[in-house]
């Protein structure tokens, strides 16, 4: 994990999304929050969910994971009537 989080802070997200894909199963619920993490840097909403809501089913009260949904939501949720309509 470490190495991953590294590669994360020194903004290498496809690396770090590399190393999590080798790790044993026993990360799996560090490696699906880092993912997620990872996902929602790069912008990519609809993963960056899916990684998150997958580790609140393990971890239900992870205030963390809660918020990144809330946020990718609000993302994804938006809309500027000013500019969406002719």
């Amino acid at each position: 994990m470490g190495l991953a989080r590294e590669a994360l802070i020194q903004n290498r997200p496809v690396e770090a999304l590399a190393i999590l894909d080798k790790l044993p199963d026993e990360n799996f619920g560090e490696a699906i929050f880092m993912k997620g993490e990872i996902y929602f840097k790069l912008q990519r909403w609809g993963e960056a969910l899916n990684n998150f809501s997958l580790f609140l089913e393990q971890f239900p009260s992870d205030k963390r994971a809660e918020s990144y949904c809330v946020m990718i939501e609000d993302i994804l949720d938006f809309y500027h009537k000013d500019q969406c309509n002719p």
